[in-house]
């Protein structure tokens, strides 16, 4: 694998240097997940950050009843820098797993060394606070929807913009994320497609 050629091809590192992709290819490891595979576990501990370069993760707990809530499902088409989620906060219990939905390819980077790094790097410090807007932006979007959206939009705005996910993640994956049950999300699937489908007559 040329890892140049691949961090290069990546989205996210577009507008750094060749010479901070050169550093960045040095300090990471690759590793491949099949799907399901898990790469953090609930108390497990995790030191590192990691990029997508193809495939799909989702970021899950279980509640007190056991019930998986997904917060998180990131593809290829959503890149960014990301770490498991408790890594933003404070507390020390963590509850999260990050697993593979299909196979997918990862780079991780151990934190300490990424930050010092980024700290060097100008090119880099903007890539990781751009990726860390990112992901605040992102759950900002989700709190909004949650509160001021119905189901059906919720889904009509993850068609739009989430294609690769909406494709490739398992239904009962997608309805979880977007606060629905299965049923629901056969339901409002079979709406919207009645409605293209008169839309092309």
């Amino acid at each position: 694998m040329d890892l140049f050629k691949t961090f290069r091809n990546i989205v996210f590192f577009q507008e750094l240097s060749d010479e901070e992709i050169t550093i960045l290819v040095n300090i990471s490891t690759p590793k491949f997940l099949h799907k399901k595979e898990k790469l953090v576990e609930p108390d497990q501990t995790f030191t590192h950050l990691f990029i997508l370069s193809h495939g799909l993760l989702r970021f899950f707990f279980d509640d007190e009843n056991g019930v998986e809530t997904n917060l998180f499902l990131p593809s290829e088409k959503e890149a960014a820098i990301m770490e498991s989620p408790e890594s933003y906060s404070q507390g020390s219990t963590r509850r999260y797993t990050i697993e593979a939905v299909i196979d997918t390819q990862i780079f991780l980077f151990n934190k300490n060394e990424f930050e010092e790094i980024a700290f060097q790097h100008k090119g880099i410090y903007t890539m990781y606070l751009r990726s860390l807007k990112q992901i605040i932006s992102i759950l900002k979007v989700r709190t909004e929807q949650f509160c001021s959206t119905s189901p059906h939009s919720r889904y009509e705005d993850f068609l739009e913009n989430r294609p690769f996910t909406s494709q490739n993640a398992n239904r009962k994956y997608i309805a979880n994320f977007l606060g629905i049950t299965p049923n629901s999300l056969s339901r409002m699937t079979a709406r919207i497609h009645k409605k293209r489908n008169e839309r092309k007559k």
